[in-house]
């Protein structure tokens, strides 16, 4: 069976913006999904996210996809690196690439999801296909730490105007595009 592993950002669960119509629309596909459940908001730090990882490490497979939200899209790359996994397809919804200095100020604990350069490279040589699906009024990142993502990650950018970032705020109920790219890169 096909293998979908979807990760949510730093304040959890998708499923109160895209996350439920993107389920419904990968079990239409014929998708198995998993679903970390990692540490959030204060309580966040990165060996809990590797640990709660490492409980589906024996599931991931070079054909499984993965989609991630915000804090996921940088965690992915670390996670990958770390434990040399190679992958089909990574969508990353909101992915942005802040360096240690712009983080905002009571959020250091998340510097250490920052992808060092050397990873960043790293990562690139273990993936075939990374999407980053943005957007210009995110309110968390810049659209210059979008765009740094695209760049650093060798992400293919997916540019969508006026969805925030995706998450409860936004309003965005669902991303097609997600569904598109997937259709597209698993002919």
């Amino acid at each position: 069976m096909k293998k979908a592993f979807i990760l949510h950002g730093m304040s959890g669960s998708i499923d109160e913006s895209f996350g439920i119509k993107l389920k419904e629309d990968l079990t239409k596909l014929g998708y198995q999904i998993f679903q970390p459940t990692f540490t959030i908001l204060k309580d966040i730090t990165l060996e809990s996210w590797f640990n709660e990882m490492d409980k589906y490490k024996n599931e991931i497979e070079d054909d499984s996809i993965f989609i991630c939200h915000s804090l996921g899209c940088l965690f992915i790359i670390k996670y990958f690196v770390k434990n040399n996994i190679k992958n089909k397809l990574i969508i990353s919804v909101a992915g942005g690439l802040c360096k240690h200095s712009e983080v905002f100020p009571g959020y250091e604990f998340l510097i250490p999801f920052i992808p060092e350069e050397d990873e960043l490279i790293n990562f690139e040589a273990l993936n075939n296909k990374l999407y980053n699906i943005y957007s210009d009024n995110d309110h968390i990142y810049k659209i210059f730490q979008l765009e740094r993502y695209n760049e650093k990650a060798n992400a293919i950018p997916v540019f969508l105007p006026n969805k925030g970032h995706f998450g409860r705020s936004s309003g965005v109920k669902e991303i097609p595009e997600i569904i598109d790219i997937i259709k597209n890169e698993t002919k």
